[in-house]
């Protein structure tokens, strides 16, 4: 079902994205899939909290009997065979309590920092005053979507990935079919905003009902009000703010270049890398497909400590994921000079040398991002340290070689972020807590990835010279 679903919003890629590039001006171009930015770096305000309660509701669920750290491979579990209703009614009633507050910093931010971001770019827009409209809706709409997040959060928790997928993929192709309409018989910035904010709405509609129908119910028998438990928000607020904390030196650092670059750069230039960052970053999200869906149920095998049937998913997860993006990026690749011109698209795509560094540094931060996500099963966060020092590592290494290489420093500052520390670092932690080496691990699942995306390398290498 994750498949499905992840299949029909690659659709975006064929469907919405020629219409947008052939239909609208650099500068809308650039303002829409700056409004993708931001609204994807609401992540930042989350500051670790959906990745923590999802995890944390697959152990109340699981049995566990408190939230505790699960990384001894040889230790007992300290589960039950039943879930735990009392832990998972006070981690329900604490997330929609902390949920309520972030809301509001999402608002103010977006407000604030978001607006004044947007100044720039709206001022090159064919329309400045349906511009800044539309960026009152995604505003508006956005906080919505972020508050329901809780019940997407319930729902992963309690592994229904399969039934999440399964309605995700009507919505999704609901989304895309109506964009495809507006913008083939009344293209404008404005309309395909409204309609893609009001599929917003749908979707977190949509999860609402679904938490209130699964399992008998038990989410409206869970949602209790009560007292805020100040113990239990201490045991989730140590892994969350280590999440946050690293999601804002990983994927925000990434997506905030983006908005730097779109105030300095020339409105040609923004939109060709905006455009590089957004089609990468889709196919980052489809190839998340056979790992990611996993993840409730690993964090439910760590706490029944059957780590031989959890090696076996997070491999066989791990090597799809890299199959499926490398054969995307090197299509991609190979491909997007000649279906810019067959479309005839006033939008330039990267040259092949950025596309080829964004997507080797993109492989390199996946392979350590999978293996974070093995090691967070445990519920202990390092997740913050890795991306901590790779970021600081991107940082320094891109405004030094800005002055020299100027925009290829973004991709090259990556690269060494990522390869100087992330990856490796991850990687080590995820292999002691399934007590594996690094060649009995790899060795079926990254070699031949690694191999293929070294091949293309040194293909588009000696096509450049």
């Amino acid at each position: 079902m994750t498949w499905l679903s992840y299949s029909t919003k690659a659709l975006t890629l064929f469907g919405v994205l020629p219409l947008v590039l052939k239909r609208f001006s650099a500068g809308d171009i650039v303002l829409w899939y700056l409004f993708s930015t931001i609204i994807s770096l609401q992540s930042l305000a989350d500051f670790g909290f959906r990745q923590t309660f999802s995890r944390i509701i697959s152990f109340a669920f699981g049995g566990a009997q408190d939230i505790t750290t699960f990384n001894k491979v040889e230790s007992e579990s300290n589960h039950e065979t039943e879930p735990n209703f009392d832990l998972l009614t006070r981690i329900i009633s604490t997330m929609r309590y902390i949920y309520r507050w972030l809301t509001l910093v999402v608002f103010l931010l977006m407000f604030i920092f978001g607006t004044w971001s947007m100044i720039k770019p709206i001022h090159d827009a064919n329309n400045i005053t349906q511009a800044w409209i539309s960026w009152g809706i995604v505003l508006i709409i956005s906080c919505v979507s972020f508050y329901g997040k809780i019940y997407m959060n319930f729902l992963e928790g309690l592994y229904k990935i399969a039934l999440v997928r399964r309605v995700e993929t009507f919505t999704s192709v609901g989304s895309i079919l109506s964009s495809i309409i507006v913008l083939i018989a009344a293209p404008s910035l404005l309309n395909l905003v409204i309609v893609n904010q009001f599929w917003v709405v749908i979707v977190t509609i949509r999860d609402w009902y679904l938490c209130i129908t699964v399992d008998e119910g038990l989410y409206a028998k869970l949602s209790k009000k009560l007292a805020f438990d100040k113990i239990l928000f201490k045991k989730i607020w140590s892994p969350a703010w280590r999440s946050g904390i690293s999601g804002f030196m990983s994927i925000g650092l990434t997506n905030l270049t983006g908005l730097v670059y779109a105030q300095i750069g020339s409105t040609a230039s923004v939109a060709s890398y905006l455009l590089a960052l957004r089609v990468i970053n889709q196919l980052r999200e489809i190839s998340m497909a056979p790992f990611y869906s996993k993840l409730p149920l690993l964090a439910i095998l760590r706490v029944k400590n059957d780590i031989q049937q959890l090696t076996k998913i997070v491999k066989r997860g791990m090597l799809l994921s890299h199959i499926v993006y490398l054969g995307g990026f090197i299509v991609i690749g190979l491909s997007s000079d000649y279906f810019i011109k067959a479309i005839h698209s006033e939008t330039q795509f990267v040259s092949q040398t950025i596309w080829a560094l964004l997507g080797l540094a993109f492989f390199i931060h996946r392979f350590g991002a999978m293996h974070i996500q093995v090691y967070l099963s445990t519920n202990h966060i390092i997740s913050h340290i890795a991306d901590g020092v790779s970021g600081v590592l991107y940082i320094v290494s891109t405004v030094i070689l800005s002055r020299y290489i100027g925009i290829y420093s973004i991709p090259v500052g990556m690269f060494i972020g990522y390869l100087g520390f992330y990856a490796w670092y991850a990687a080590r932690y995820s292999y002691r807590s399934i007590n594996i080496s690094f060649w009995n691990f790899e060795k079926n699942v990254s070699l031949v990835p690694m191999l293929i995306i070294m091949c293309y390398m040194v293909f588009e290498w000696f096509k450049i010279w």
